[in-house]
């Protein structure tokens, strides 16, 4: 089978992680927490990351300033075998910082993020990535400028490559120039802030997805809704499915890790149903495991994985 190769388009940070929370500061409110550490971080450079571990060929296209942090979040990337000939160097900036609060009740986050050169993502970089290469599939995010977003989708449609948006973080924006989407994938919170609706039981997961497909047209919408699975929209037809109950201590990249290992099983010709139910086992190794990208499984992790769980790959 032909190796994928996909194109990754977003933003890269320094994680500042700082576990050990049990509660969310309120203003003047000092919380004690266990542990500090810094890792590479940030959604774009987490896919670009996860889809390299996945088994596939990767160029990521991000901007870094010229400073410490870039060069470790570009070393560690490097290191995983992810093309970073398209990352921009802007000594004009800084690398973009998070500060991620873990609570060690639920395993869930909560970041503060300085976006730093992952502002100054222009489309002029993307555009040499597409000229120089030949993609089966462009994964984006939203941690970048907007027009950037529009832009990518509209290079890639010109040159017939199917566009994978991970709409996070979560915020309201116009959809119109991303109509055709080959996938739309928010969360909980961003589904809510793209649609106004809070799909906190199955009937307004299917109302928010019928939005979605209505305001964009893609060809599949993809719900992330946590532990309750994914719900899987065509335009006809509706699917909830679950995924695998592991104990959860860092969600943390677990979406990104998710996008990356949908798109590269679909890229590999899986079914859409067998591609999301090997992206729900390998977020659900990633939760299971403390930091960002040290917590992406390999796609050998997760064969395994289910192997043990339903007997083998789909």
């Amino acid at each position: 089978m032909k190796q994928p190769k996909i194109l990754v388009v977003g933003s890269i940070n320094m994680d500042l992680f700082v576990e050990g929370a049990n509660a969310i500061p309120g203003y003047g409110e000092s919380i004690r927490c266990r542990h500090y550490g810094y890792a590479p971080g940030g959604k774009g450079s987490n896919q670009a990351f996860a889809v390299a571990k996945q088994g596939a060929d990767v160029v990521f296209v991000g901007c870094i300033g010229d400073d410490e942090n870039g060069k470790q979040v570009k070393a560690s990337l490097d290191k995983a075998g992810v093309n970073t000939d398209y990352l921009v160097v802007d000594p004009e900036t800084q690398t973009g910082l998070a500060l991620m609060l873990l609570d060690d009740r639920t395993g869930r986050y909560v970041s503060y993020v300085a976006m730093g050169g992952n502002d100054r993502l222009s489309p002029d970089a993307v555009r040499k990535a597409m000229d120089e290469n030949e993609f089966d599939m462009v994964v984006m995010q939203l941690e970048m400028p907007l027009e950037t977003v529009y832009q990518t989708y509209e290079l890639a449609r010109e040159k017939g490559i199917p566009v994978f948006l991970d709409a996070g973080p979560a915020m309201k924006i116009p959809l119109e120039r991303l109509k055709g989407l080959f996938i739309l994938s928010p969360n909980e919170a961003e589904t809510e802030a793209l649609t106004g609706i809070c799909i906190d039981s199955n009937e307004n997961a299917l109302k928010a997805a019928k939005w979605l497909y209505d305001e964009v047209s893609p060809q599949y919408v993809i719900l992330k809704m946590g532990e309750r699975g994914a719900l899987l929209y065509n335009g006809t037809e509706a699917k909830f499915i679950e995924c695998f109950k592991v104990k959860a201590v860092d969600s943390t990249a677990a979406g990104d890790t998710f996008g990356a290992a949908l798109a590269i099983r679909l890229c590999k010709g899986s079914k859409i149903e067998d591609a999301i139910l090997f992206a729900h086992a390998a977020a659900g190794i990633c939760v299971s495991r403390l930091g960002a990208q040290t917590s992406i499984p390999t796609e050998e992790e997760v064969e395994n994985f289910l192997t043990e769980r339903i007997g083998g790959v789909l």
